[in-house]
């Protein structure tokens, strides 16, 4: 049984009524769910220059190499491509079996800080 018209009409019009009436998320909100993000309990930290894109990395002044499958990951925790990395910035990283840096979290400054006072 097809739905009528008027009432896929009237659907849709509350959804995008929601939406455009949903609040925003402050700053200090999103910062509040940052620092949630569970990473992995062995992961260091450190101070990561761009990456120089050829197949290694800088932090904490030290050069390591990368893994083949080294993923890398914004505040959001969203994957990023590695050349996508313009400004030096605080991370948290893990190495492989093989001593290679595996994964980097880019991290925002309230998780600096919550990492500080732990």
């Amino acid at each position: 049984m097809p739905l009528p018209a008027p009432l896929i009409a009237s659907i849709v019009s509350a959804i995008i009524e929601t939406a455009a009436s949903s609040p925003e998320v402050s700053t200090t909100q999103y910062n509040t769910y940052v620092v949630k993000r569970i990473l992995p309990p062995e992961a260091k930290v450190g101070f990561m220059q761009p990456p120089p894109g050829n197949g290694s990395i800088v932090i904490d002044d030290q050069r390591l190499t990368l893994s083949p499958i080294a993923q890398f990951r914004n505040e959001k925790n969203l994957i990023i491509m590695s050349m996508s990395i313009r400004q030096p910035s605080f991370v948290v990283y893990i190495n492989d079996n093989f001593g290679a840096v595996r994964r980097v979290w880019l991290i925002s400054q309230a998780e600096v800080d919550s990492i500080k006072e732990n």
